[in-house]
């Protein structure tokens, strides 16, 4: 591979990096290449029938095909999409194995969408996958056990008109190795699901009917590079196209533009390979004519090539070239397309070869340039800043088939959240995406397909070499002549060694008018062109790539950064500022755009133990007739992702020394690659069978062996004891493939294992089984089995699933009917749950932040007084006068006064300007700010005139304090009795219990609380918590084994969420009209632990927070909270949140409050939504996201109401600006469920009033230590003040 001197490369490659411009018959050498190095590798020496040569052939990966060409469906073309007969089998050898006979009955066959995945029509299991594939990866061998294969049948008539014609099948994408057959013949074979696949099927053809059959295959060697992060899904998913071409054709042009010094004139070059398909190619000199035409279809130049034939070969290149004078440039901002239309005549004539098309050809074209100089990526000579998403091709009800529609709502969100990019990870898309996105205006990071995520070492397997050159070839040629095409991509997390230079160096060969970049896990390849880093810190891009502290040359895109996964993204602010700060940083691709769920229905299975634990079967799991007795039903689990999930309910939160498990199992084949019977995680119970000979059985208990308890006892503070005990039991021979009945027992004293009635294994066992937050799970250990399984979790029947203690049942499952509960997002068996949008594409609140950080327009205030601001325009090529903009002066939530701006500020420059306000009457305890906001003059083919594109809201420093006042008002009352302290006055009635807990507010005899007011410092963790990616990024005081590896294990193990409340003195008194109750608590993390305190004294060591609360009561209702808060003891390294909590009463739906909205924030993302007064109900405030968690934070508010119908309700306020969620669920509902299905609406509204929160960062990064929540002092004053209308 040529070297490239980064630093001297002062202008495009197009002119300046001469060496790697094709020559003039270059195209035509490689063309021939192909041919012959294409056939010598994947040349066909056996039969279809000898499937493993193909598909564990590392030689053979395409056989029969036309080479890859730039992509023009002609006019004569029939689009196959449609229903088409279908056969699954769990293996290609299930398949009949004469079904492409063209006699062949399929009238007992299924039908099938085409395009579609079958995965989401029924037929094999939809498996999520991020790092791992399916099974255990072996290059370049394929599971024999498990190969899900589907054949394909349906007919076709070609038109009277293509007489003479040759005819093409085209298959855009399909997963992952297919066989084609015609009239029962051989056609040809492909890999690859991303990359096209044509056929000339020409001499296989007959009048009238002609059949057409294939074999889709899920996995072959080529899978090995198409470890994407996403749902493996297999089938024919895109469009499928029979097309019908002269026989002599233009086959593949090249069209490039060249701007002069200026940017202002350019050269339009078109390189074009005519091909001829007759024995003897016609002896007439042709030539090519083009006409480019405008957006208004004005002509704007005529082409023509030079006059050539076909010597001795059946292909030649011609060559058109025009000088252009200003063509209206393309941007993303500026998308100007032209059309180009090309002619194939007889050079003698000057007629077409073929008048049966409009034209021969037809290419969108958009005059552009980039250039790498001096560190810095260019576009049409200005520094570009790119600003995109990741974005697989996805669609919760269709899998990865995409519609036209669908492709446009994804671009018009993007572009009207200010996104101005994609990168197309992990692979090319379909055609017809490139062409929206030229017309919306989206730079494109077109992406080979060649991502070994599973196998990463073959990046450095000579083996590979042709395959992953392969791929690249068949996308730059397809896609090298759309305008959106930014730069190149040479794949992803496909490991580091030199194949990936191989695919660098062979994507060169076809364009040398782009650049290119590769997305590994390395900070960069010294291959690519444009470097990384993914998901570094903003500190780390400052320093190292913006200060040039990496000693690198290239400019640097982050080709992921800022992982998404559920309620997170934080740290765009100082990501945007890092990037707009360094000319080098070209932008980035937030990871990712859609969230991977898929539909699916809940199904829900009926609990016998009188618990009514809910219990959901997941992915493709039935219910069956039982063989035993046709009368009953019993659960197929084939091992493919299919569990039943149970919910963790308080009964099976057991912490006992006492659990019976049981259940009826018939195993199957693949159940030695891991029986995961009944599991709560890896550690606190469960039954899993290892290999062929064995069964397991564990617990997790706080008290080790008689003998271990002492041994190896560190001197100081203790961590909690455990031990994991685990018993194994011996198989019988005869297990697989018949019932047995399997029971084991913890009784505190022994662990024992029976199977069919008689014991198998027992040891002693001691102790009180240990809680772990995982739940139960049929089929799967849910702590174990996630993104990454690589085994088949659980083949076998199941029946009379049984929990037990001491009390009797817990759980009892005898999977005789199931209850349909409507849909929800699925992400399959523990996908990490990514996503800007929904996967219905309704937009996530975390987008208004990434819109915001990143805006084209941002406004600074210079001077209140003055009225002076400056504006800096971001946009490379729009002035400012491309919107409407105007400035509107607030005073709290109300609108002072207001005017418009026509700054005339030219692209990527800035600009004072005063604004004609005069500063109001300031009044005591308002705020005031300046709002300005540029929105669209005109309709774009995104969005609407008017629609909003940048927004600041500017702090004006005018204040007044407003004084506050502690005079009684009225006359509160107190009474004392046994059990209770009430507070009374006019229409109000407060109580308290003996110790100092409020615990109701009554409002006109009503009343508004449903559980009392108390500290709070825990939130349901956010997926980023619960995920194992970003585990290590912050520092652990208490991490227990059991709590996962995860974030949120640093909370658990602190006993966060088990915080017992200990009374230590409450004192009420009356004066001057008011009631006063003052109170101290401590609120224990869990229970004390009894350990060394210093170097001479044991006892108990108390972990949490000493309170004092404060109450003062008016008589007009309203109650002064002075609350402070101490830690003592032993302290977490960082707190989900603290505050208050409380349930209110479920009337109280209306929400009214003073401050940031109207979407949720959170700390470290909140600039993105405007301080104003907004009002929802609290249904509208929450969520979905697809792992429940904390959402619907609303930030820095100054005030809080809520109320209910009638306006009856209560106002919370603080000395300083608070944070609060409300919803309909308790938080330990929150917390536990981890579908959405499991969230039950409990009778009351959870309020939680936050002093400060932690923020919801990145799932690679976490949380930046500035929005961590520490644990120390907090002292508020609080205000909750009855309102009514």
């Amino acid at each position: 591979m040529q070297e490239i001197n980064y630093k001297d490369i002062k202008f495009n490659p197009f002119r300046s990096a001469k060496p790697l411009r094709p020559s003039k018959n270059l195209i035509t050498i490689l063309l021939a290449l192909v041919v012959v190095v294409g056939q010598g590798q994947t040349e066909k020496k056996r039969g279809f029938d000898d499937l493993y040569h193909f598909i564990e052939n590392l030689d053979v990966f395409e056989y029969g095909q036309e080479e890859t060409h730039a992509y023009y469906i002609p006019g004569h073309h029939i689009l196959l999409n449609g229903r088409w007969k279908f056969f699954y089998g769990d293996t290609p050898q299930e398949i009949p194995a004469n079904f492409f006979e063209e006699k062949y009955s399929d009238a007992k066959w299924a039908t099938i969408d085409v395009p579609s995945n079958w995965e989401m029509r029924g037929y094999g299991d939809p498996l999520f996958r991020n790092v791992a594939a399916p099974f255990q990866a072996d290059p370049p061998m394929t599971p024999r056990d498990y190969n899900p294969t589907g054949a394909y049948r349906t007919t076709f008539t070609i038109p009277a008109d293509w007489n003479r014609e040759e005819v093409f099948l085209r298959f855009e994408k399909v997963a992952s190795a297919s066989f084609l057959w015609v009239n029962g013949q051989e056609v040809g074979y492909n890999e690859g699901a991303q990359e096209p696949a044509e056929y000339n099927i020409t001499r296989y053809l007959k009048k009238g009917r002609n059949t057409l059959a294939m074999k889709v295959i899920k996995y072959s060697d080529g899978f090995y590079l198409e470890g994407q992060d996403y749902w493996r899904l297999a089938g024919i998913f895109d469009d499928v196209y029979l097309y019908a071409t002269p026989k002599t054709r233009l086959f593949d042009w090249y069209v490039t533009t060249d701007l002069d010094k200026d940017y202002r004139d350019a050269d339009l070059n078109i390189e074009v390979t005519v091909r001829s398909y007759d024995e003897q190619p016609v002896r007439t000199p042709l030539k090519v004519q083009a006409v480019l035409t405008g957006a208004n279809g004005q002509e704007v130049a005529q082409l023509e090539s030079q006059a050539a034939t076909f010597a001795g070969s059946s292909t030649l290149t011609l060559n058109m070239s025009k000088h252009i004078a200003n063509p209206l440039k393309w941007t993303a901002e500026t998308p100007n397309l032209y059309e180009l239309k090309m002619y194939l005549v007889d050079a003698a004539t000057g007629k077409r070869l073929s008048e049966s098309t409009p034209e021969d050809a037809r290419q969108d074209v958009g005059f552009k340039e980039t250039e790498m100089r001096d560190n810095v990526f260019y576009l049409n000579g200005k520094p570009l800043k790119v600003n995109a998403q990741c974005s697989h091709m996805q669609d919760p009800d269709n899998g990865h088939a995409v519609t036209d529609e669908l492709i446009k709502k994804d671009m018009t969100i993007l572009k009207q959240f200010g996104f101005n990019g994609v990168r197309t990870s992990h692979y090319p898309p379909v055609p017809r995406y490139l062409e929206y996105a030229a017309r919306y205006g989206l730079y494109i990071i077109d992406e080979a397909g060649v991502e070994a995520h599973a196998t990463e070492w073959v990046s450095g397997d000579k083996r590979f070499i042709p395959m992953y050159r392969e791929r690249v070839r068949r996308m730059v040629l397809r896609d090298r002549n759309q305008p959106a095409v930014l730069f190149w991509s040479a794949g992803n997390e496909s490991g580091e060694g030199p194949n990936i230079g191989e695919v660098i160096d062979e994507g060169r060969k076809y364009d040398h008018t782009r650049w290119w970049m590769y997305g590994g896990n390395a900070y960069s390849h010294p291959a690519e062109d444009i470097i990384g880093p993914r998901y570094p810190t903003p500190l780390a891009l400052d320093l190292r790539v913006g200060r040039h502290g990496d000693g690198d040359v290239r400019p640097s895109f982050m080709d992921e950064y800022i992982s998404v996964a559920g309620n997170s993204g934080g740290m765009f602010d100082e990501m945007w500022r890092a990037v707009y700060t360094h000319e080098r940083c070209i932008g980035g691709a937030v990871w990712d755009f859609v969230s991977p769920g898929l539909t699916q229905p809940a199904r829900r299975l009926f609990d016998k133990s009188g618990h009514d634990v809910m219990a959901h079967i997941m992915g493709n799991a039935k219910l069956v007739t039982d063989a035993r007795n046709r009368k009953n039903h019993v659960i197929d689990l084939s091992g493919h992702d299919e569990w039943v999930e149970i919910y963790r309910d308080d009964c099976l939160e057991i912490t006992s020394n006492d659990i019976t498990i049981s259940f009826d199992v018939c195993p199957r084949k693949l159940i030695s690659s891991c029986g995961s019977f009944v599991t709560k995680g890896e550690w606190q119970f469960g039954i899993e069978q290892k290999g062929k000979e064995q069964l397991m059985f564990y617990t997790n208990t706080d008290k080790a062996p008689e003998g271990e308890q002492n041994e190896n006892r560190p001197f100081g503070r203790r961590s909690a004891a455990n031990h994991k005990y685990e018993l194994s039991a011996p198989l019988p021979s005869d297990w697989e493939n018949k019932w047995h009945h399997v029971e084991a027992r913890y009784d505190g004293k022994q662990m024992t294992v029976s199977i069919d009635n008689a014991q198998v294994a027992q040891m002693e066992a001691q102790g009180n089984i240990i809680n772990a937050p995982f739940p139960v799970n049929i089929g799967r250990n849910e702590q174990t089995h996630g993104q990454d399984t690589r085994v088949y979790i659980c083949d076998a029947l199941m029946d009379n699933v049984i929990i037990a203690d001491a009390s009797g049942k817990l759980l009892n499952l005898d999977f005789e009917k199931e209850q349909q509960e409507g849909t929800y997002f699925s992400y399959g068996i523990g996908a990490r749950t990514y996503g800007t949008i929904w996967p219905d594409r309704t937009v996530q609140p975390e987008i208004y932040q990434m819109k915001k950080s990143a805006q084209p327009i941002s406004c600074t205030l210079l001077s209140a007084d003055n009225g002076t601001v400056e504006i800096w325009n971001r946009n490379h090529f729009l002035n400012t006068s491309y919107y409407d903009m105007k400035w509107e002066l607030y005073e709290d939530g109300v609108c002072l006064q207001q005017g418009t701006l026509n700054p005339d500020v030219a692209p990527l420059a800035k600009k004072v300007v005063t604004l004609s306000y005069s500063r109001p009457a300031i009044k005591p305890g308002c705020e005031y700010r300046l709002m300005i906001t540029s929105s669209l003059k005109d309709d774009e083919v995104w969005a609407k005139k008017g629609h909003v594109m940048a927004w600041d809201q500017l702090e004006l420093p005018w204040r007044q304090l407003a004084v506050p006042s502690d005079k009684t008002l009225g006359k509160a009352v107190l009474n004392h009795s046994n059990d209770t302290i009430v507070v009374s006055g006019d229409g109000f009635s407060y109580s308290f219990t003996p110790d100092g807990q409020l615990f109701s507010i009554k409002q006109a005899g009503k009343e508004l609380l449903k559980s009392p007011l108390q500290m709070n410092v825990w939130r349901a963790p956010l997926a980023l918590e619960v995920d194992g990616w970003d585990q290590w990024n912050i520092a652990y005081n208490n991490r227990k084994a059991w709590n996962g590896a995860q974030i949120a294990n640093e909370f658990y193990s602190n006993n966060l969420n088990a915080t017992t409340r200990i009374p230590i003195s409450c004192q009420a008194f009356e004066a001057d009209g008011q009631v006063y109750v003052n109170v101290r608590w401590f609120s224990q993390f869990g229970a004390p632990v009894n350990t060394s305190l210093d170097a001479y004294i044991t006892g108990l060591r108390y972990s949490g927070f000493s309170e004092v609360y404060e109450y003062r009561i008016n008589g007009d209702g309203t109650i002064a909270l002075h609350h402070i808060l101490e830690p003592e003891g032993s302290m977490p390294s960082l707190l989900p949140r603290i505050g208050l909590t409380m349930t209110l009463c479920d009337e109280m739906q209306q929400v009214k409050w003073y401050g940031r909205g109207p979407e949720e924030n959170y700390p470290d993302r909140k600039t993105g939504y405007a301080i104003g007064i907004y009002e929802k109900k609290v249904d509208d405030m929450f969520e979905p996201y697809l792992i429940p968690q904390d959402c619907g934070l609303r930030c820095d508010n100054r005030w809080l109401d809520m109320s209910n119908g009638s306006g009856q309700g209560l106002r919370f306020a603080m000395d300083e600006p608070f944070n609060f969620n409300a919803y309909h669920y308790s938080t330990d509902n929150l917390t536990k469920a981890v579908y959405t299905y499991q969230l039950q609406q409990q009778d009351g509204i959870t309020l939680n009033l936050d002093y400060n929160t932690t923020g919801v960062g990145c799932t690679a990064c976490y949380v930046l230590p500035g929005y961590q929540v520490k644990p120390t002092r907090y002292e508020r004053r609080l205000s909750i003040k009855p309102i009514s209308k």
